[in-house]
């Protein structure tokens, strides 16, 4: 799942056209990466006696409040009364995915998406106007590939917060039940047992 993680965030990232990419799709690249990781560490630790329990133990519940916080929650920010009033995504770089998409309506929300910073490949103002990254040449004949891109980048993050909710919903009970498994002695790997005095 992790993996699945890094690679829809790596996507977002690799199709940014206008600015550079949030700093939550940047996130989301770490959480997935350092997923990954823990996963290898973990595997690891139950074979090689020389990577103690706890270490997997602890890399579990971190890596569970990494994805916690990059697809659940809303990390504190102050917001403008701007931003606060206005009917699209803030611009906060410290906003979770189900923050950032609350106003997509089910990724039915076609001028909602277009505004969301986490979808639009990157704005820019222009005079009075806004150029949106993920606008491309004839859009204004065909306004139904525009919308599609848009569906399809606002699907992909909300697969990408769903998968980190699962990330976090693993990683805690591997911590849970690691937690209870070294309480009750239970062995952690081939060849190793618990010291009875």
């Amino acid at each position: 799942m992790a993996l699945t993680v890094l690679a829809l965030a790596a996507d977002f990232i690799r199709k940014q056209v206008l600015g550079s990419a949030p700093v939550t799709t940047r996130y989301t690249t770490f959480t997935g990466g350092f997923g990954m990781i823990v996963c290898g560490i973990t595997a690891a630790s139950v074979y090689l006696s020389f990577l103690p329990g706890l270490v997997a133990l602890g890399l579990d519940a971190l890596a569970g409040l990494f994805f916690l916080g990059g697809g659940i929650v809303r990390l504190p920010c102050s917001l403008s009364s701007r931003t606060r009033e206005s009917n699209h995504a803030p611009s906060s770089p410290l906003q979770a995915w189900a923050y950032g998409l609350r106003d997509v309506n089910g990724c039915t929300n076609g001028d909602n998406m277009l505004i969301n910073n986490l979808l639009n490949r990157g704005s820019v103002q222009v005079g009075d106007s806004t150029a949106y990254g993920i606008v491309e040449p004839g859009d204004e004949n065909d306004p139904m590939a525009l919308y599609s891109r848009l569906r399809g980048n606002c699907q992909r993050a909300q697969a990408a917060e769903i998968l980190q909710f699962l990330c976090f919903g693993v990683a805690a009970f591997l911590a849970g039940a690691g937690f209870y498994m070294m309480r009750k002695g239970v062995t952690n790997g081939p060849g190793r047992g618990a010291y009875v005095a």
